[in-house]
């Protein structure tokens, strides 16, 4: 009867572990998702401030040369339905505050 005390109690204890190392294999693969998912967030974010021939070889709306840039806009900037305003317009509080 000793025997099979002895035995119940190392199959707890590999029980256990076993379930622990389950734990630990769900936890890591949810971390290695999560781990991917920010380092596409990084890498979409670092291209967009940085300028390398990568970066410059694919569609960044950042790059803008002579008022044009590779990527289409949805409404160009020259277009002549997009009017611009033509008057300066001056806060009434900037005007008091620097001439009085």
């Amino acid at each position: 009867m000793h025997e099979y005390t002895s035995l119940e109690n190392f199959w707890k204890r590999y029980n256990k572990v076993l379930l622990d190392k389950v734990a630990l294999d769900k936890e890591k693969s949810t971390l290695t998702d999560e781990n991917q998912r920010l380092r596409a967030i990084l890498k979409q974010y670092l291209d967009g401030i940085s300028v390398n021939d990568e970066i410059l070889s694919q569609h960044n709306p950042l790059f803008v040369v002579n008022q044009r840039t590779n990527v289409q806009m949805s409404i160009p900037v020259l277009d002549p339905r997009i009017k611009r305003p033509t008057q300066t317009v001056v806060e009434a509080a900037h005007v008091i505050k620097h001439t009085i």
